[in-house]
């Protein structure tokens, strides 16, 4: 495996375990479960705009999500990243 293959592989294995692993700090450690709550609604900030059927609103802290929103997140930021992955390798 090449350098690069390992480096997108890294990249998308970040992407899709992002916001498991934040949740499972947010529910086991619950002295800091604010910040770990944070990372999560950050990783879902880009899309929460779209609001009612996907996220509702929880608070003053942030926002619920939806299976379906889960989803979306994912797919767009695969979708960019490929995006991102064919320009570069047409540039290189």
């Amino acid at each position: 495996m090449t350098r690069t293959i390992a480096i997108r592989l890294a990249i998308l294995v970040v992407l899709i375990a992002w916001p498991a692993v934040f949740t499972w700090l947010a529910r086991v450690d619950f002295q800091h479960g604010l910040i770990w709550m944070f990372f999560h609604q950050i990783y879902y900030l880009p899309v929460s705009w779209i609001g009612s059927p996907m996220f509702s609103p929880e608070g003053d802290l942030g926002f619920s999500v939806h299976p379906t929103a889960r989803a979306a997140t994912l797919f767009m930021y695969v979708l960019v990243f490929y995006v991102v992955v064919r320009i570069m390798d047409r540039h290189a």
